[in-house]
């Protein structure tokens, strides 16, 4: 039988995965939630050493000689820093010494309550890594203890050997009153243990995944990333041809190829039906953040697939709580490796037939309604007319949403400080950018997102290719959105969260030099963008005045009349398809 606290459970059965079964158990009794377990479980060896410092030791000696991973377990307070010694010892050995300390819970620090010490930092300089395990009480507690479990057996050997600490927290009154000795599960919780597959591994197990991945329906997260080669990008429509697979990209991706589409408005118009319809076998996720909702999409459906990382330092990045394999190499070289493993192309790319077909069903089913001066107008103007082979940066927030409406043409680079998703700092990335670059720079940027960044414009590197779109409409239009509709009616919403003003960038732009422009209609910014989009000898700003409820309305217009068939990547993707879909993608081009 085994503890009724989930922790214990969780961790238990991932070192059963994980094929750790030798502990060396020291006395006390915070820990007997795992000891008794462990010790009713014939899958473990367990050894009696009460000295915590010897236990430690005695546990090295087992480590060089069975040449595997050996557990060492104590109640909490000051038995966990009798472990120092063996820590340190084991780290500079680079033995894979599991750490596993019972704690009090959490809130009880520095209460006086008994044996409860600061725990997590005891070993911190001398641990590949440290966990602090949740006291679980519902499915995204036992999702987190699963990954953090996960993440610390996962060091043990990767790379080199050492030790790991997991710290789990043992509540008195939780899950039963005065339960914290109870024995009454049968059988331990089905977890997921996450794989971590190396290029050092066998060559077996690479072909293996190939295997696998040949096998089933597979969807490819292709996040923030820079403008790649030819030849990468060569490689990687030769792997689309071989496997059943759609890449998802979005603006900030800048991958334009056969095999890819880029589904942010798809995914915004699609229902939880329409996801359903086309939820693949294998999620594979690689580079940085995606501006899409599919994320959200895939959540959703986590229970229906399994999800792959390609990361270059192995990190595990579980967003849709479901991971079940790192792949550590960069995406280039996973695409390489695949791409070789395999020589058959597809007869027939059905899943990529799928998307396309509710790709299409989508787009055709809407009206293209003609814009209102708005800054989505504007934005949208800016992308139409941007010149081939210059560079676009794009600020967070509405502008982003707004962009990513739009086609933009391929040879043009996308920016983007999506990584944390914030709006300071873009206009400072920009400057950096455009005085690297020898072509025109164009930067679209909110009002708030500007002013808290004004001071980018205040150094010696503000070059004549620069050309900024500043859309002010007097605040933070996306908090008038859907997206937020819990706050948009709070009565304070434009004073404290939308942060409304009455500011023009004007003075500050013309006080640094540039040439300013202004816009409160179409007609003064359809004039204006011409003199913003030609060669000048001065750095241009283009200041679009306009209401916040109306961009808001014209958002929603620009997603449901959205039309990108004219990209490469559909045309691409498109000829790869039957007869009777091409003929519907060349009658909506048509339109």
């Amino acid at each position: 039988m085994y503890s009724v606290h989930k922790n214990a459970q969780i961790l238990i059965a991932l070192l059963k995965k994980y094929n750790i079964r030798d502990f060396v158990i020291s006395a006390g009794t915070r820990h007997i939630p795992v000891v008794f377990s462990i010790e009713e479980d014939d899958f473990f060896n367990c050894y009696s050493i009460v000295d915590e410092r010897s236990a430690g030791f005695f546990a090295l000696g087992l480590i060089e000689k069975l040449k595997r991973p050996v557990g060492i377990i104590c109640t909490s307070g000051t038995a966990a820093a009798n472990y120092v010694s063996a820590a340190n010892e084991a780290f500079y050995q680079q033995l894979p010494l599991v750490i596993l300390t019972s704690d009090r819970h959490p809130y009880y620090l520095n209460q006086q309550e008994e044996q409860c010490i600061p725990q997590l930092n005891l070993y911190k300089d001398v641990c590949k890594k440290i966990v602090n395990l949740p006291i679980v009480r519902d499915e995204k507690d036992f999702w987190y203890c699963s990954r953090l479990v996960n993440e610390a057996l996962l060091e043990l050997e990767h790379r080199n050997s050492g030790p790991v600490h997991i710290n789990f927290p043992i509540d008195d009154n939780y899950p039963l009153e005065q339960g914290t000795f109870r024995f009454e599960e049968e059988n331990l919780p089905e977890v997921i243990k996450i794989n971590r597959l190396t290029l050092e591994e066998p060559l077996s197990l690479w072909k293996e995944k190939a295997r696998l991945l040949k096998e089933k329906k597979v969807l490819i997260i292709y996040g923030q990333n820079g403008v790649i080669s030819e030849e990468e990008i060569k490689t990687i429509e030769s792997f689309c041809e071989k496997y059943n697979c759609l890449i998802a990209t979005d603006h900030i991706s800048n991958l334009h190829c056969a095999g890819s589409l880029n589904t942010f408005v798809l995914n915004i118009l699609q229902t939880q039906a329409d996801f359903k319809e086309v939820c693949p076998d294998i999620v594979i996720t690689m580079h940085g953040n995606s501006l899409s909702s599919i994320k959200k999409k895939c959540l959703s459906m986590s229970k229906s697939f399994q999800h792959w990382h390609v990361s270059r330092d192995g990190e595990i990045s579980d967003p849709f709580r479901c991971m079940t394999d790192i792949i550590e190499c960069s995406p280039k070289k996973f695409f390489e490796i695949f791409d070789e493993l395999v020589e058959d192309k597809l007869t027939e790319k059905q899943y990529i037939n799928c998307w396309m077909t509710q790709y299409l069903n989508k787009i055709s089913s809407t009206d293209e309604a003609e814009l209102k001066y708005s800054s989505v107008y504007a934005v949208k103007e800016l992308l139409s007319n941007l010149p081939q082979y210059s560079l676009l940066h794009i600020s967070n927030s509405s502008n982003v949403r707004i962009a990513s409406c739009f086609p933009i043409d391929n040879s043009i680079e996308v920016f983007c400080n999506r990584g944390t998703c914030g709006i300071d700092g873009s206009m400072s990335s920009f400057v950096a950018q455009a005085y690297i670059s020898k072509s025109l720079c164009f930067l679209t940027i909110g009002d708030l997102s500007f002013f808290y960044d004004m001071n980018a414009l205040w150094n010696r590197y503000i070059g004549k290719n620069i050309r900024i779109l500043v859309t002010n409409n007097a605040g933070g239009a996306l908090f008038h959105t859907e997206y937020y509709k819990q706050i948009k009616t709070f009565p304070n919403i434009d004073r404290h969260v939308a942060a409304e003003h009455n500011t023009s960038v004007r003075g500050w732009a013309e006080a640094r030099g540039f040439k300013y422009l202004a816009a409160i209609n179409k007609e003064e910014y359809d004039k204006a963008l011409k003199i913003f989009l030609s060669v000048s000898d001065q750095p241009i700003i283009l200041e679009v005045f306009s209401d916040k409820e109306t961009d808001v309305k014209q958002l929603s217009t620009a997603v449901n009349s959205y039309r990108n068939g004219t990209t490469r990547g559909v045309n691409e993707l498109a000829a790869s398809l039957p007869e009777p879909i091409k003929r519907r993608i060349k009658k909506i081009l048509k339109r």
